[in-house]
């Protein structure tokens, strides 16, 4: 079988949302892969490599796809905070847990916040919201949903389509 960067890559994703950051090793990606480690190093110098790979492949995928259809599609806030509400948020979540360990990952999590952030409030001035009340409320909904992604499947009081609908109607 062959392998591509992009197999790698997501391997390392789904590694680091099984077990974290830690088990995220050549060995244990290509045990996982069934394939020698030396495939590995066809597609990157190093581990920093493909650690910096998967925050690459995350933030296209996770935020800069999704900010460019909504943009091209012209669609409304109601259908973002929509295909927000995704159960599987295991990479996700291991994105910030690994961010509370790592200062560089931490300083790229401030950035792709923004840019969903600054997506968000320029879905709120669509509705009517001037400028700086749209990026508070955009914080706010991001808050939210931060909040709910890391204890939704702890506490099923949190109703997120609940709460986004009244940071829409506020």
């Amino acid at each position: 079988m062959q392998l591509t960067r992009e197999d790698w890559v997501k391997a390392g994703l789904n590694k680091l949302a099984e077990a974290g950051i830690h088990e995220v090793r050549i060995e244990i990606l290509a045990r996982t892969l069934k394939i020698s480690k030396g495939s590995f190093y066809h597609y990157f110098r190093d581990r920093k490599e493909l650690l910096d790979s998967m925050m690459d492949y995350w933030e296209m995928y996770a935020t800069k796809r999704i900010i460019h259809s909504i943009e091209q599609d012209n669609s409304s806030l109601e259908d973002l905070l929509h295909i927000s509400i995704n159960p599987d948020k295991r990479i996700e979540i291991g994105i910030y847990v690994w961010a509370k360990h790592e200062p560089m990952v931490a300083s790229r999590l401030v950035d792709i916040e923004e840019q969903r952030i600054n997506c968000i409030a320029k879905l709120y001035q669509k509705k009517g919201l001037i400028p700086s009340d749209a990026i508070d409320r955009a914080r706010l909904t991001y808050l939210s949903y931060v909040g709910w992604m890391t204890r939704f499947d702890a506490n099923s009081n949190f109703d997120i389509e609940k709460m986004f609908k009244i940071l829409i109607n506020m």
